[in-house]
Order: structure tokens, then C-alpha cells, then sequence
């Protein structure tokens, strides 16, 4: 069922390919592309990670928290949505990008063990094209699972997804 707070991506009536969707305990891996169009998203218990695979750069423009981004997205640039925060973006070509959704309990688990600190005084806040080479190459992992169609396992997709935060 999905949840009525969640808007698929609009694509002015374009076809568009079926995300490649993979889920585990913590994580929730999808791969989209898209012709150019626009998309509002809303979750409430998931922090989102969006990293463009375009072969060119794809002109964005993007609206999460209060901000905007107006500008181009290439391969690698990330974008970063704390759970709770309506986004909303729109683009001019052909986009294609991977999503990467981590439960909010997953976070703060791994914030209270690694940091030694209460989750609770960490915030995570919204960035706009935003590079990290070590979470580019995890994503490409996640991907290369994904693509693979297998279900992984869950202790590997959880220590690529711990890798990734700290």
C-alpha cells in the first residue's frame, strides 16, 4: 500500500521506465529515470539520499525546506531530505538517478553507537548538490546490487548502509 503523504514523480505525460526497487530491514534502494518532468515527495520515518547517475548534466530545480536550488546536477552531485520535509523538484531532460531511503531508527541507532551521543540533540539537514566520494561509491554498490536482482544480504546492504553515515 503505498503511503498517501508519497507523490510519484509527474512526467508531462511522458512514458517513463518502472523504478528498480530493492528493500531490506533499513534501507530502501530505487533506481528511476525519467523524461523531463517534475515529482513532490514526502516521507515521514525515511531520510533521503539522491545521487544523479546521468551520463550529462540535468538542470534541476529544487525546493526542500524553505530553500531553493536552481541549477545543474551531474554525475555524483547528491542531494540530502531529512524525513518530514516535503521536496520538490523539476527537470529538463532526461534524468536518471538512484534514491536511497534510511529509516530514521536506523540513523539515530548508529549515531548513538558510533558517536556515543543522544540521537536526539543530531539533526540531519537538508543539502543540495553536495559531492562525498566514499557515499558515491557506496551507492554504486547498493546499485550494483539492486541491478542484480538478488536480495543481498541484509547484514552486508546494513554495513554498506553504516559505512556510509559514519
Amino acid at each position: 500500500m503505498k503511503n498517501p503523504a508519497i507523490q510519484q514523480p509527474q512526467t508531462n505525460g511522458l512514458s517513463q521506465k518502472s523504478p528498480q526497487t530493492q528493500s531490506w530491514e533499513n534501507i530502501r534502494v530505487q533506481h528511476f529515470q525519467h523524461p523531463a518532468g517534475e515529482g513532490n515527495c514526502h516521507y515521514n520515518d525515511e531520510h533521503t539520499l539522491s545521487i544523479s547517475l546521468a551520463p550529462r548534466p540535468v538542470r534541476l530545480l529544487q525546493i526542500q525546506a524553505g530553500k531553493t536550488y536552481t541549477g545543474l546536477y551531474k554525475k555524483g552531485d547528491m542531494s540530502i531530505t531529512p524525513a518530514k520535509t516535503p521536496f520538490f523538484a523539476r527537470w529538463d531532460s532526461d534524468d536518471n538517478y538512484l534514491q536511497i531511503r534510511l529509516k530514521s531508527q536506523f540513523i539515530q541507532s548508529v549515531a548513538s553507537q558510533t558517536l556515543e551521543q543522544n540521537p536526539d540533540r543530531l539533526e540531519l539537514l537538508p543539502e543540495f548538490r553536495t559531492r562525498n566520494p566514499q557515499i558515491e561509491a557506496i551507492a554504486i554498490m547498493l546499485l550494483t546490487e539492486l541491478q542484480q536482482e538478488s536480495n543481498g544480504s541484509t547484514l552486508y546492504i546494513d554495513s554498506l548502509a553504516k559505512c556510509g553515515l559514519f
